[in-house]
């Protein structure tokens, strides 16, 4: 029976010491794994840092390249341009050159052509003039020889149109002065004409008031100030005072030169 709990002693101590084993186990593997995972984030940080570096260099590096690229296009493009300017330059100047030449040749062929014009034109004039004299001398003479045989007849023409030019003027006197006997006989006429029409319309007037009168007083309705003169119509003329209008029926006068109708 002694032997017994001992035995149970030894075996307790075991089992705890077993339990203690395995507790310290436990927390090592766990802290080695958490050490794990900070060491791979910091590779992984490390990892992150050195590829955005390089991207940067990288970055610049191009950025580098292409302002060189840039500026040698810029370099290359203006002493281009440059050669451009002076091949135009020369081809102007060339041109120039050119054309100088070509007027001074064209200024002396054609001065010397004008100075033979002018020679063959100045020997043509002479001809012409020497011709002019000689044919005028000679219409002249002709004209003396022609005017000596027609002076008689422009004389005698001229005494025969003297006399149609006379009895033209004698011819057209009589006629204007019957004109004028016309024109007076017909002022005559439209000056009676004129009175015996007057005296129609003051007269018509005057009935045409009477009746308007009449009706106003037979109606009570007037249309105006008595006395007004109605617009349109006839006034007196200075010119008819003191003379005797004649007849309503009588005819119009009717110069004695017109035919009746």
């Amino acid at each position: 029976m002694a032997e017994n709990p001992e035995s149970g002693v030894e075996s307790g101590a075991e089992s705890g010491a077993g339990s203690g084993s395995v507790s310290g186990a436990g927390s090592g593997a766990v802290a080695r794994a958490s050490g794990r995972e900070h060491a791979s984030s910091a590779l992984a940080a490390e990892r992150v840092a050195a590829i955005i570096s390089a991207a940067e260099e990288t970055a610049e590096r191009l950025r580098t390249e292409t302002e060189e690229r840039v500026t040698a296009r810029i370099a290359e493009a203006q002493r281009a341009a440059d050669n451009r300017v002076r091949a135009g330059e020369e081809e102007a100047a060339d041109a120039m050159r050119l054309a100088q030449t070509e007027a001074e040749r064209l200024r002396s062929e054609g001065r010397a052509e004008a100075e033979a014009a002018t020679t063959a034109a100045t020997n043509e004039a002479l001809a012409i003039v020497a011709r002019a004299e000689e044919s005028a001398s000679q219409i002249l003479e002709e004209a003396r020889e022609s005017a000596a045989g027609t002076r008689a007849d422009a004389d005698q023409r001229a005494r025969s149109l003297l006399e149609d030019a006379r009895a033209t003027a004698d011819g057209v006197r009589s006629e204007g002065l019957e004109v004028v006997g016309n024109l007076r006989e017909m002022s005559n006429s439209l000056r009676a004409n004129a009175e015996r029409l007057l005296g129609d319309v003051q007269r018509i007037h005057s009935q045409l008031t009477a009746q308007i009168a009449r009706a106003e007083r037979a109606t009570g309705v007037t249309s105006g100030t008595p006395g007004r003169r109605a617009r349109g119509s006839v006034p007196d003329l200075p010119s008819n005072a003191g003379r005797t209008t004649p007849a309503a029926d009588d005819g119009l006068d009717v110069p004695e030169f017109i035919p009746p109708g």
